[in-house]
């Protein structure tokens, strides 16, 4: 099996504690070198810095599953954080960490994409560890994650930001034809207020009248450039 050097993804979070807006920051580095960054508003409603830092981990997971992990390649995926708590809440099976408690079904969605990536790993021969880091270690990400957060403020959180690979977006955009952005302007149609698509790709397909293989294309080259996040069948995020 071909081997592929080490994925170093750094992930932090900035909240406010009053009105309960967050923002959140993953690198990617390989061999020393940023190859893809990333800063959000956090799309769903957080209770707490814990949890938004939680969210940024799963966030890095749903990205290693979305675009990073390849076929019969041996790779390396290093997480790191600079929570001790958020990563206890992953790797310490007995913890008693009371966070998600107002929402459930992302609490258990989160803790299986936890253990899915380690499973689906695991079979591939490939390392995948969480660390804890120093926030000195860890400057780029919480640097990202706090400008984020700023940016946010200065629009009196009255809109959401576009942060996450916006030149690839519309690079991506002013390649499509019209029926490629006839999908994407219905999946901005038929997401939830939290970005969430809660239809299968054969439902889309359905509902266009497109082929199930055309929708599943689209559906791959807007995972790869994370502006959508499969988190199940059925079920996906708008991260923009």
């Amino acid at each position: 099996m071909e081997q592929e050097k080490a994925y170093e993804i750094f992930t932090d979070a900035s909240f406010d504690d009053e009105t309960k807006i967050g923002t959140y920051a993953i690198i990617i580095v390989q061999e020393k070198k940023v190859i893809k960054s990333i800063a959000k508003k956090c799309n769903i409603q957080l209770e707490s810095s814990t949890e938004c830092e939680v969210f940024a981990i799963f966030r890095a997971i749903n990205m290693i599953e979305g675009s990073l992990l390849k076929k019969k390649i041996a790779q390396k995926f290093w997480l790191r954080t600079d929570c001790s708590v958020a990563r206890d809440f992953f790797i310490e099976k007995n913890n008693n960490i009371k966070i998600f408690e107002t929402n459930e079904e992302l609490l258990n969605t989160i803790k299986k994409s936890y253990d899915r990536i380690k499973k689906r790993l695991a079979k591939k021969d490939c390392s995948f560890k969480l660390k804890w880091i120093p926030r000195g270690a860890n400057k780029i990400a919480h640097k990202y994650s706090y400008s984020a957060f700023q940016k946010l403020k200065q629009t009196s959180y009255k809109k959401d930001i576009i942060l996450i690979e916006k030149e690839s977006f519309l690079e991506l955009l002013k390649g499509f034809n019209s029926r490629q952005c006839k999908v994407i302007i219905y999946l901005f149609k038929i997401s939830n207020e939290d970005k969430f698509i809660l239809k299968t790709q054969m439902d889309i397909a359905r509902s266009l009248e497109i082929s199930i293989s055309y929708i599943n294309k689209i559906f791959q080259e807007l995972i790869k450039l994370n502006v959508l996040t499969k988190i199940k069948n059925g079920k996906y995020s708008l991260t923009i």
